[in-house]
């Protein structure tokens, strides 16, 4: 998922955009809401905006005027940044659709809370080859092996399952270990919570029936993105 940040705030931009990053965000960053508005003309494929309130020549409630007033990003999710803590501030960056609103200094962890809530509020099935890419500078072909190895081992595990709980029993926990790192390499968020769900416990069976229904629903749709991005 591309995120633009508008942040005239060198530091401020730095951690943000490392935070972001580490978090498999792929980030453009603007000096100002000026510079924000052309930065979304050429990147189409931002999902959301997080601005300062406080920025040179265009300020971030300016941007959030422009982005409603526009057709194509009015329903931009966007998150304000700023060291002011006032009512009136609040009021009108609300009253201009903002989703959440957080004060300086920013603090990692609330930063990808929110981000997390109002930019991906539900899990995703399987990150972009594109956001991958970035986040781990891969080239296209080592990205394009590393899916078709998760694609191996998502087919071994469905297999597994079709015979539930004879042969699933049998996976080996390197095997489970092995499809849940890839799930979060290749960000599959509701395969990785599934399995974590399903993480073997205590007795004869690894998963009971409920969850071994869902683990299937999930791999099945992985398996489907995995073959929709690499052809």
């Amino acid at each position: 998922m591309k995120i633009l940040v508008a942040e005239d705030n060198a530091v401020t931009a730095t951690l943000m955009t490392g935070v972001l990053t580490r978090h498999g965000y792929a980030v453009v960053l603007a000096r100002n809401g000026t510079e924000a508005l052309s930065l979304l003309r050429s990147h189409p494929d931002i999902k959301g905006v997080i601005t300062d309130i406080m920025m040179p020549e265009s300020s971030g409630l300016d941007l959030l005027r422009a982005l409603r007033g526009h057709a194509a990003w009015k329903n931009l999710p966007t998150i304000v940044t700023t060291v002011r803590d006032d009512r009136e501030t609040v009021a009108e960056a609300v009253a201009l659709g903002c989703k959440e609103y957080l004060l300086k200094p920013v603090r990692p962890a609330r930063l990808i809370e929110r981000v997390t809530k109002v930019f991906r509020p539900d899990k995703v099935i399987l990150m972009s080859s594109a956001e991958v890419i970035s986040h781990y500078a891969l080239s296209a072909e080592t990205y394009r092996k590393i899916a078709e190895s998760f694609a191996v081992q998502v087919n071994h595990a469905l297999a597994a399952l079709h015979t539930w709980p004879a042969d699933y029993a049998k996976l080996a926990a390197e095997d489970l270990n092995a499809i849940t790192e890839g799930a979060t390499l290749l960000g599959a968020e509701r395969l990785a919570a599934a399995l974590e769900e399903s993480s073997p416990a205590t007795g004869s069976s690894p998963l009971n029936p409920t969850q071994a229904a869902k683990l299937e629903e999930e791999l099945q749709r992985v398996r489907k993105a995995l073959g929709e991005q690499t052809g």
